[in-house]
């Protein structure tokens, strides 16, 4: 057996084909390398850009004040009491936001303190308008619009806090809000104030504010016992996955760790797309090695040498299966190792490091560990399509056929399924094979923020780890079955 698994490893490693896909894997690494410079360039001229607008922005609201005034005075009669109202509020809450040299965004990409105080400015400002004209009392409204107006110039994040949870607390006690909603909001106002979340204008991605918004959704879902996805009820497993996300976005917070890909760092850019790179090649080099595997030995008529020594069919079958799999293995270490080598050496930054919990506690793995076992773990889904591409050689005894067949399922199945995912929503649904890819995605779920990790769970149609698993593994061993049948009972010779 180890000599018929030697002498597949050499055949495979022999293969110009082989040789060129495994240069072209290394190669993929450096081209990952090179569009995360580019990436990163092109947010740093973007950056730039927004920055040189914003030294204009006091002009720029200058003249919408203007063209505001211009449209009330000229064409106000043409609207109706209500839209009227709403545009002679904006334009006052502009105007508050030039006196007090804030950047109210035209561009939605800022959201700090300041703007949330001049949208609930602006809410109040239509209310006094329309009161005003129905003759109401609108001292309370008026008051209202006074207290942030003087929060807006004593310029301080802090008191604006403080000011919050007065509100809060308020609420709470004309039992407006239950105690959990209330010690929730507190919590939440509590984080603002360490990290400073909202305080500053941000024309990058904000992914403290991002994991802000995260903590806010998870701790709405625990506080209600109901997913706001689906819309059912947590079972105890999603309850425990909440409670550890919770634990980690907030040990990002303390630490100033960001979620893979949250921001336009070179380094965070190219161990995002370094694996995706180098997979992508380890992918078609085992399936073209498994879907040429018995069927170009067949067509040559090689086959039969093997035939004809004492080792039965199966053991020879078994050996080809167990080379791809060792070319699988290794070749995922030694890219996954020089993957984060090349990041080392020509990225200033640090590597992404894995934050996941054990036992209640928050642990951190280093980037060479992830790394390896990110590659390892993409690997289940390689694996299954060895399979899948070796039971097509079997079969057919056609390499271009299997070759191709398992490509083209392994390219276009994501896009098929997510189609099919969009129309039916039957639970059978879960059950089909290319439906359970992407294991590693949901292993290493705490990776993305808990909206991106909601999205794809939803998109995977909820199901856990352990199903997906379970599915692709009936199914290779049902494949595996299929194989052996084949390859021992017909006619090779």
């Amino acid at each position: 057996m180890l000599k018929l698994i030697q002498n597949e490893t050499i055949k495979t490693f022999k293969k110009t084909s082989t040789k060129i896909l495994i240069i072209l894997s290394i190669v993929m690494l450096f081209l990952a390398l090179g569009l995360a410079n580019m990436i990163s360039a092109l947010s740093g001229y973007a950056n730039n850009f927004m920055t040189d607008n914003d030294e204009n922005w006091k002009e720029v609201m200058n003249e919408q004040i203007a063209s505001m005034q211009k449209t009330i005075e000229i064409e106000g009669m043409h609207y109706d009491r209500e839209t009227l109202a709403e545009l002679k509020a904006e334009k006052e809450t502009y105007e508050i936001a030039l006196r007090n040299n804030v950047n109210y965004s035209f561009y939605g990409i800022y959201n700090t303190w300041k703007n949330e105080l001049l949208n609930e400015i602006m809410s109040a400002k239509k209310d006094i308008i329309l009161g005003k004209e129905n003759g109401q009392d609108t001292k309370e409204q008026e008051s209202f619009v006074n207290e942030r107006i003087s929060l807006l110039e004593s310029n301080d994040f802090e008191k604006y806090i403080d000011f919050k949870k007065d509100d809060v607390k308020n609420n709470f006690d004309s039992k407006k809000i239950s105690k959990e909603e209330y010690e929730d909001k507190m919590y939440l106002l509590d984080l603002r104030k360490k990290y400073d979340i909202y305080k500053e204008q941000e024309s990058v991605f904000d992914w403290k504010g991002s994991l802000y918004s995260d903590i806010e959704q998870m701790r709405n879902n625990l506080r209600t016992g109901i997913n706001s996805q689906t819309g059912k009820l947590l079972s105890i497993e999603e309850v425990q996955d909440l409670e550890d996300s919770i634990k980690i976005s907030e040990y990002r917070l303390e630490h100033n760790v960001g979620t893979l890909g949250s921001g336009n760092s070179t380094r965070n850019l190219y161990d995002t797309f370094s694996p995706a790179f180098a997979l992508l090649m380890i992918s078609l080099l085992i399936i073209i090695v498994a879907g040429s595997s018995v069927s170009t030995e067949v067509s040559k008529g090689t086959i039969k040498f093997l035939l004809f020594t004492p080792n039965k069919r199966w053991k020879v079958l078994l050996s080809k299966i167990i080379s791809a799999v060792l070319i699988l293995v290794c070749l995922s270490l030694i890219l996954s190792i020089l993957s984060v080598v090349i990041g080392n050496i020509f990225c200033k930054d640090a590597g992404h490091t894995f934050i996941y919990v054990q036992n209640g506690e928050v642990k951190e793995l280093s980037n060479l560990a992830y790394t390896v076992l990110y590659f390892l773990a993409s690997s289940i889904d390689i694996l299954v399509y060895l399979i899948f591409a070796l039971t097509l050689s079997v079969l057919t005894r056609n390499t271009a056929l299997s070759v191709g067949v398992s490509i083209a399922a392994y390219i276009g199945s994501g896009t098929i399924m997510s189609l099919i995912n969009s129309f039916i929503t039957a639970d059978w649904v879960k059950f089909i094979p290319f439906n359970n890819f992407g294991v590693v995605d949901r292993i290493f779920a705490s990776n993305l923020s808990y909206s991106a990790m909601q999205a794809a769970s939803g998109a995977m149609n909820n199901v856990s780890v352990g199903f997906s698993l379970a599915v692709l593994g009936v199914c290779a061993v049902l494949m595996l079955i299929t194989m052996f049948d084949s390859f021992n009972k017909r006619d090779i010779v």
